[in-house]
């Protein structure tokens, strides 16, 4: 995937919210069917998108905890 920056997310609390409570959903999924497949590189595949909703779940909450309102999701790597 492109690790180039892109335009940031407004989302209200709301949207905050279940954005978050859909990455961790995700997460739980992809623990789920990485110790159920067989194939290694599929499971290579899987750790490493665990990897990425993992940040984007850290993220969410750090916005979360340190604003309550009109938040911001820039994408890009800090």
């Amino acid at each position: 995937m492109n690790s180039t920056l892109c335009d940031p997310l407004n989302l209200d609390s709301e949207e905050l919210t279940t954005l978050c409570e859909l990455l961790e959903s995700e997460r739980v999924k992809l623990l789920v069917e990485i110790r159920r497949t067989d194939h290694r590189s599929f499971r290579d595949e899987l750790r490493h998108r665990l990897t990425v909703v993992e940040g984007l779940a850290r993220r969410c909450e750090a916005i979360q905890t340190g604003s309550k309102s009109g938040t911001t999701l820039a994408g890009g790597r800090s």
